[in-house]
């Protein structure tokens, strides 16, 4: 089988997971979200971050080297897996031991707890990384789909039982410590034993590689996360909670998608690398596929934001409105050089998204610095600002990396976008002529609107992307 067939078929596998996974993870967030209350979403941020940021040395980039890798041998996997559990241990324990410093820097003694238990995510992951890497290296995504589903569904109904039962900001906690370890155990459980060894010669390509991974990732954690620790030090609780939330709701779908993309892209690029020309063809096509599903479902929801938080969230959750609509609108851009980025990594390149992840660091803390003197909204709106303006200064690095010229990513996703602000000025012209009406019954309304203008309109400006779409469609039958 060629590669593309195995990355279609990894795709069907992914796609469908995370499609069912997002139908349950969305279904239940909807019903915690009226549960809690926004500062408990604000103090889950903090935590959030924090255990992020550290996660990214803690894995050093190793799970990526290992698919990225031409060979392996059992004695590498050995000493990578030993690697891995001493990292990640001793992330855990640095994160148990800053717990107090961390919540008197944030003014919030209740942070302190809160980190120590989330730390248990570093030994869940030591067990993990290499039984997940070595399943997507070998493109076998039926298993990982499987693992997923099984592991989003005991996330996601512990953590609704918990918020029913009046656990707060634990239930967002436990919840996903729970889902973790399912994961974990799962995976260990379907993957040949690999036991750990504490003697790290001879893994020497695969600590350069990851350092330089692990450096992009951490600083791409710290730049696109500094506006939660940005608005942690200068907004309430309350304040920070609408915003993530706005940010959760924006970006779901996007995480959602990217890990799809991710997952199968990494690997199927990286068989690819000693073909160009085959590679950029595929990528290509992926972007304009992407850009087909990503506007409609990322720009709809700013579009109909409005009722959808009236009637989907409660009035608590109100003041999120336009902090959503802003932010939905920057989010395909990111969803674009997300991809872009996996494909650098893919193929050897890491060095130029250092460099990529590094103007971006200059470029978004500064504007979320500056957009917190407007509160929730200005915060959400600098995300207009920053992404295109890092992504013009970063585009010609990566161009010239991939082979891709910006006519090309332009014509294919020029119809998507055209199609996009079709669908938005209709909602919008819509919405004023329903002003009337209630929320509950504008929002159908709006839906199938702005899905009806935006399927004919990219109809009519681009009908060769229906054949792209219907030949994956065919693919992912077989």
């Amino acid at each position: 089988m060629n590669v593309e067939r195995q990355a279609l078929a990894a795709l069907k596998w992914s796609a469908g997971a995370k499609f069912l996974g997002q139908l349950i993870s969305w279904a239940v967030t909807l019903v915690v979200l009226r549960i809690l209350a926004p500062a408990d979403y604000g103090l889950m941020a903090i935590v959030t971050v924090i255990i992020s940021i550290i996660a990214g040395f803690a894995e050093f980039g190793l799970g990526a080297s290992l698919i990225q890798s031409p060979r392996l041998d059992p004695l590498q996997l050995s000493r990578i897996g030993g690697a891995l559990g001493a990292l990640n241990i001793g992330c855990g324990l640095l994160v148990v031991a800053a717990a107090p410093w961390l919540a008197e820097i944030f003014a919030d003694y209740r942070l302190q707890l809160l980190i120590q238990v989330s730390s248990l995510h570093f030994v869940i992951a030591a067990a993990e990384v290499v039984p997940q890497s070595l399943a997507q290296r070998e493109l076998n995504f039926a298993r990982v789909a499987r693992i997923e589903i099984a592991s989003t569904i005991v996330n996601s109904l512990s953590t609704l039982l918990l918020a029913a039962n009046g656990s707060g900001v634990w239930a967002l906690v436990i919840g996903g410590l729970l889902g973790s370890a399912a994961r974990a155990a799962l995976y260990v459980a379907s993957s040949p034993i690999i036991w750990p060894s504490f003697r790290f010669d001879g893994i020497g390509r695969h600590v350069k590689f990851g350092g330089t991974v692990t450096l992009t990732r951490v600083l791409w954690q710290l730049t696109y996360q500094m506006d939660t620790l940005i608005a942690a030090r200068f907004l309430t609780r309350e304040a920070l909670g609408l915003y993530s939330v706005a940010m959760h709701l924006a970006t779901l779908p996007m995480n959602k998608a990217m890990g799809v993309v991710n997952q199968v892209a990494f690997p199927a690029v990286a068989r690819l690398q000693d073909e160009l020309p085959r590679l950029r063809a595929r990528l290509l096509e992926s972007l304009r596929l992407l850009a087909f599903i990503a506007i409609p479902a990322l720009w709809g929801i700013s579009a109909v934001a409005p009722e959808f938080i009236d009637v989907v969230l409660g009035e608590k959750w109100r003041a999120a409105t336009l902090a959503l609509q802003l932010v939905s609108l920057a989010a395909p851009l990111r969803m674009l050089a997300a991809v872009l980025a996996t494909a650098l990594a893919a193929i050897g390149r890491a060095d130029v998204e250092l460099r990529n992840t590094a103007v971006s660091a200059a470029i978004l803390p500064l504007s979320f610095a500056i957009a917190v003197q407007w509160d929730v909204n200005g915060l959400a709106a600098s995300w207009l600002v920053a992404v295109p303006l890092a992504c013009a200064i970063n585009f010609p690095r990566t161009s010239s990396a991939l082979g891709l010229p910006l006519a090309q990513i332009l014509a294919a996703s020029r119809a998507p976008i055209l199609a996009g602000s079709i669908m938005y000025f209709s909602v919008s012209v819509v919405r004023m002529l329903l002003q009337d009406y209630e929320e509950l019954t504008r929002l159908p309304i709006l839906v199938l609107v702005g899905g009806a203008a935006y399927l004919s309109s990219v109809m009519l400006l681009d009908r060769a992307i229906w054949t792209d779409v219907r030949r994956v469609a065919a693919a992912l039958r077989q």
